[in-house]
């Protein structure tokens, strides 16, 4: 090529760059003009070993990568979207998977001199791990390089500039690191006798080799050696205690060998690396399984820790501790999950009785009816409120303090809904305090009014279910009164009755039937296994009842 067109392209090339990429910092490399053979290098597409990672590679892809090698005249950079479809077609299940021969394949077809591809996996919230090996169709050699990147940009292009492109002069220029590049091509092509063999001369020459420790533990993993696997693992972490896929393998063979509290134990080093609430939360769920309540404690509290905000993580911490009746502990996570999940009748009573055992009901409601006063916007304070009164008109015995009560919830109930006139749970809690009242006109009406604001929530259905049920059984008790005197009677009187019976059965069958038709429909909506237990003893008694009330 010309001379003076290869510079007037390169200078383009990084005219360009600075446009595109305002604000980058100028990388520390050799601009001389190169004359040398171009080393044509194929980026495949890098897998993602956790959702924090998928923006990290984004943006390496789409950005990153192009800005680094295009101050390396030496390398070309594939178009990674050409490299990208080119891969997928040759449909590998997972890029981390492919054998030497594979690459062999994939470096002829897309004409490439160099295959690089692996993985990026977080280490904690701004840092991540590259685990990537390179490909040379020129001489079949095979490397595994490992480095971090971070999330200030800035940073993260002079850790590719200083690692990455300084490991591939490496790899180009010599043969390094030649038997531990032997061994894990052992390894990928499943040939662990032989990967064994290398890895342990690697370890032999390069004792502080934590790849190696890693690979010979996964030898030992793939051909069902667990406690050599173990003994590898652990002298990786020795010397790397974060190095994550050693973590993640170990994980995954406590969790096939049953050992669940040392999979814990590694479980916790990974959400310590990674700050994942989520993993905390299982860890938490994990030790109470295992009757550890202490460390099932700690676990959700490191999950708070990351996100105290979490009303899973509340919730769950708050039935730990109300399990352990430790209610005055566990009133202010029941409060703050309750505030976002007031339609939860079980943190509802929880939270009731904590109230009640800790000695503290009427400063509960003390409480919310001074919030309401403060603020009679407050929709939660008036949900909070109504459900202390009807806490407590359960459990009074003196039918005026009951009276009382629920007196008290059905004005306040109705002050939600002058403000807040669209809200569902304001009709439910009147259906449900009417239904207790034996009031089934009011319950019925009010359940309907919830079901038009929110269909998805199962109570109302089953408070139309019970108010069906209620007009079945009346009518089929007038059914039963009828049938005695009609057989009794004689003549005219005999046919009446007779009529009136008929009509009375048919209509506690169809009261019945819709009764059924409810609580089906409740079924579908809810999850909770104590609901469809109930559900389920109400739906064969009213079986019994529709046949008992079918035909004559």
């Amino acid at each position: 090529m010309n001379r003076l067109l290869l510079i007037a392209m390169v200078a383009f090339l990084l005219i360009s760059a600075c446009s595109v990429n305002s604000g980058m910092p100028e990388l520390n490399v050799a601009q001389d003009e190169y004359t040398g053979l171009v080393t044509k290098v194929a980026f495949l597409p890098i897998k993602a070993m956790d959702a924090r990672s998928r923006n990290v590679r984004k943006i390496l892809t789409v950005r990153d990568l192009d800005y680094v090698f295009s101050a390396y005249p030496q390398y070309e950079l594939m178009n990674m979207e050409v490299v990208a479809d080119e891969f997928n077609a040759f449909r590998f299940p997972d890029v981390d998977d492919i054998d030497l021969d594979e690459m062999v394949e994939v470096a002829e077809a897309m004409g490439a001199n160099v295959l690089i591809l692996g993985n990026i996996a977080s280490l904690r919230a701004d840092l991540f791990a590259m685990n990537l090996r390179f490909f040379s169709a020129r001489t079949n050699e095979l490397r595994q390089v490992n480095f971090n990147v971070a999330n200030l940009k800035e940073t993260r292009w002079k850790q590719l500039n200083e690692s990455l492109m300084a490991e591939l002069d490496r790899f180009i220029s010599t043969e390094v690191d030649r038997i531990f590049n032997v061994a894990t091509n052992f390894y990928a092509g499943a040939k662990y006798a032989d990967a064994e063999s290398q890895l342990q001369t690697a370890i032999g020459l390069d004792p502080e080799n934590v790849d190696a420790y890693y690979y010979l533990g996964a030898t030992y993993y793939k051909t069902d050696r667990y406690a050599l696997a173990e003994t590898s693992f652990n002298q990786a972490l020795e010397l790397d205690p974060t190095h994550y896929q050693t973590l993640v393998m170990m994980n995954e063979m406590y969790e096939k060998t049953g050992e669940n509290l040392k999979r814990i134990g590694v479980m916790e080093r990974i959400a310590d690396i990674n700050d994942d609430v989520e993993l905390w939360l299982a860890i938490g769920n994990l030790y109470a399984e295992a009757g550890e309540m202490v460390k099932s404690e700690t676990a959700f509290r490191n999950a708070l820790a990351l996100d105290e905000s979490s009303t899973t993580v509340q919730t769950r911490l708050a039935f730990l501790l109300f399990d352990q009746e430790r209610f005055a502990e566990a009133i202010p996570y029941l409060e703050s999950a309750y505030d976002n999940l007031p339609e939860n009748d079980l943190l509802s009573r929880r939270l009731a009785v904590s109230y009640q055992r800790s000695g503290r009901m009427a400063e509960a409601i003390a409480r919310y009816e001074g919030l309401i006063r403060t603020n009679p916007n407050n929709v939660n304070a008036y949900l909070n409120v109504v459900s202390l009164y009807r806490n407590q008109a359960t459990e009074a015995a003196d039918q005026a303090v009951k009276n009382e009560m629920n007196a008290k919830a059905i004005a306040t109930m109705n002050q939600l809904i002058a403000i807040a006139p669209n809200n569902p749970m304001a009709y439910l809690n009147l259906a449900s305090i009417y239904l207790a009242q034996s009031n089934n006109v009011e319950a019925e009406k009010n359940a309907n009014a919830t079901i038009q604001r929110d269909p998805s929530l199962y109570q109302p259905y089953m408070i139309l279910a019970t108010v069906s049920q209620s007009k079945g059984t009346l009518d089929y008790n007038r059914f039963a009164d009828l049938e005695k005197r009609a057989a009794a009677a004689v003549g005219r009187q005999a046919t009446t009755l007779s009529r009136e019976r008929d009509a009375a059965k048919a209509s506690a069958n169809n009261h019945f039937r819709t009764a059924v038709t409810h609580l089906n429909t409740a079924r579908t909506l809810s999850s909770e296994p104590e609901i469809l237990r109930d559900i389920q003893t109400r739906l064969n008694s009213l079986s019994n009842l529709v046949s008992a009330t079918t035909g004559y």
